[in-house]
């Protein structure tokens, strides 16, 4: 009777099908919507109009920026507000641990436990601090 049960959730394994945002999806769908924005544009312009076959042969070009472009642009976004999110998450953790220990209803091996919790989230984000220098490429 040790079968596994592939519809039931197993909780002491992470969920493996989150779906998470696709920036490879939308930075295609950005590139081919600027890219077609210009060969629309192009041929609303009148035949006299010198730019017009130099519009339609770039567009793919300005697809493939466009795409890059979105595609850096949403990265360094989502890692910004990811940043943002684990500092506004730290600092409320440690206010609700020095709450906790100001309020007096919490026994001694309780307060020496948070006290060493609030010493590993600082321990943490020094590391995490540290990581991040030493991932810095720096040329030469």
């Amino acid at each position: 009777m040790n079968q596994e049960n592939p519809l039931v959730a197993n909780l002491s394994t992470p969920a493996s099908n989150i779906q998470q945002p696709n920036n490879t999806t939308s930075a295609s769908i950005a590139g081919a919507s600027g890219g077609t924005l210009l060969v629309l544009l192009a041929n609303n312009l009148s035949e006299s109009y010198p730019l017009k076959s130099w519009l339609v042969i770039i567009a793919p070009s300005v697809s493939i920026v466009l795409s890059l472009f979105w595609k850096f642009i949403s990265k360094k976004t989502n890692t910004y507000f990811k940043g943002k999110k684990v500092e506004k998450s730290k600092t409320l953790l440690q206010k609700k641990i020095q709450a906790a220990l100001n309020n007096g209803l919490i026994s001694q091996e309780e307060a020496i436990v948070l006290k060493r919790k609030m010493i590993e989230i600082e321990l943490q984000s020094i590391d995490n601090l540290a990581n991040k220098i030493k991932s810095i490429d720096f040329e030469d």
